[in-house]
């Protein structure tokens, strides 16, 4: 470890701050790696992926922690925060609340994140267990705010408002219930609708499903109302990403043609295959955006 001089108290030299800097792109690239290789843990089908999409480029910028509800902490801006603090000071101590960064986007709204989830009858018992754990991982996790949307027979619509808080997120959750029949359709355009009152300029509906759609309003086919709604959802800009089961292969293969997504199909629902999906797709939008 190198040792570093200082010509006075709080003065760190400038190799000092190159070395930092150097560390900070280090720890970047295992995080990067680490989320990749826990991905290729798992036994997920990616059909395809969703149309590249460029927009205004955005700056990302490390400030010191306020009192805002959506911060996120920004771990390598931390730990550099808490190292300089040591070699000016000489303390012992690791990370005291003035070492700590959240992060803000500079130029335009944060990333917003949807979960659009199938709440109908078949989801009952172990998937809407794995769901609900899924999603307060990511409202734990995550820097952007995320919003909860379910549909099934008789009740599509707003669970959680965009939020990273994770009280709210919980309480939300103790009030889903799977039942009934599987309006995919109106799921989708209670989803779009939603996402279009936000101000974020980039938004990502999840889609989680484990069936077919098997309701319409009116006297609509089911399916052709899901791929008009997944029209719907291309046209208004959004991205999606559509989790689903093997055995519906086919069907969700379409829909995610309608709204130029990307499809991954598993074996079944599982919360850390789930979030693993979310984690690569959320990078690779945020991405292509720089």
């Amino acid at each position: 470890m190198a040792v570093v001089s200082t010509q006075s108290a709080g003065m760190i030299s400038e190799n000092t701050n190159v070395e930092l800097q150097t560390v900070e792109k280090e720890i970047r690239r295992l995080q990067n790696l680490y989320a990749e290789k826990r991905f290729q843990r798992f036994s997920y089908h990616c059909l395809r992926h969703g149309q590249k999409k460029r927009g205004d480029s955005l700056s990302r910028e490390a400030k010191v922690r306020g009192n805002s509800d959506n911060a996120g902490l920004a771990v390598p801006e931390t730990m550099i925060s808490a190292a300089l603090r040591r070699l000016a000071s000489k303390s012992a101590r690791l990370v005291i609340p003035q070492d700590l960064r959240v992060l803000e986007q500079a130029g335009a709204s944060p990333l917003e994140i949807c979960l659009l989830v199938d709440t109908s009858g078949s989801m009952d018992g172990k998937r809407i267990r794995e769901v609900k754990t899924l999603s307060e991982h990511l409202v734990s996790l995550m820097h952007e705010p995320l919003s909860l949307i379910t549909f099934q027979e008789g009740d599509v619509g707003v669970k959680v408002r965009s939020t990273r808080n994770n009280l709210v997120f919980r309480r939300g959750l103790t009030t889903i219930n799977a039942l009934g029949l599987t309006p995919l359709g109106e799921g989708i355009r209670s989803a779009v609708n939603y996402m279009a009152t936000r101000s974020a300029r980039k938004q990502l509906v999840i889609l989680i499903t484990d069936g077919l759609p098997t309701w319409a309003p009116g006297e609509k086919d089911p399916y052709e109302d899901a791929l008009e709604a997944a029209v719907y959802l291309k046209r208004k800009g959004m991205q999606l990403i559509c989790i689903g089961l093997e055995p519906h292969r086919s069907f969700l293969k379409k829909l995610a043609e309608c709204a130029e997504a990307s499809l991954y199909i598993v074996d079944d629902l599982d919360h850390r295959e789930m979030a693993a999906i979310t984690r690569r797709e959320k990078n690779r939008i945020k991405s292509e955006y720089r």
